[in-house]
């Protein structure tokens, strides 16, 4: 094994593991307590809406480039007979469900949040009669965020679980 493929090995489990821990503390940890902090937690939105959309992101492209170019070197370019092979088929699962994620997590989560964040934003300027509109709209906006959140995290989980099987099956 040459140097190139073991640093982009290591890359893409380091970056699939800070992926995952940070979508299972963001949606099962942060936005169940700003919920619960009430007005107090949307500020904390409002100064980390900002920048962790563009860090997961960042991070979930970056781990799905380069499963795929170790999904491509496993299979020796996407040979079908490599590929339909039990290690392929497994490897190709655990993709299929990452790359879910990633979509999911930028569509649905990512999308959410930049609503929440500019609701937020209106907030301050909104007249008091005005506010339990935007107030429930805030909420509907963070509930799809929350559950495809959760959604997000279990398919990272079930990838994890299947990528550290692809080598033994």
């Amino acid at each position: 094994m040459n140097t190139f493929f073991l640093s982009v090995r290591v890359l893409h489990v380091l970056f699939g593991a800070i992926w995952l821990g940070a979508a299972v503390f963001l949606t099962f940890l942060l936005m169940p307590a700003m919920r619960q902090a009430g007005p107090a937690g949307g500020k904390v939105v409002q100064v980390l809406g900002r920048r962790i959309p563009a860090f997961i992101a960042s991070i979930s492209g970056l781990t799905v480039l380069t499963g795929l170019w170790l999904y491509w070197h496993f299979t020796d370019g996407f040979d079908p007979g490599l590929s339909s092979t039990m290690g392929g088929r497994v490897f190709g699962a655990g993709g299929v469900l990452g790359l879910a994620a990633a979509i999911i997590g930028g569509s649905v989560v990512g999308r959410n949040m930049k609503h929440v964040v500019a609701l937020l934003d209106q907030m301050d300027r909104t007249e008091p009669a005005a506010r339990a509109a935007l107030m429930d709209r805030l909420a509907q906006h963070r509930h799809k965020a929350m559950v495809a959140g959760r959604i997000a995290s279990v398919l990272l989980i079930f990838t994890i679980m299947l990528m550290a099987l692809g080598h033994y099956v």
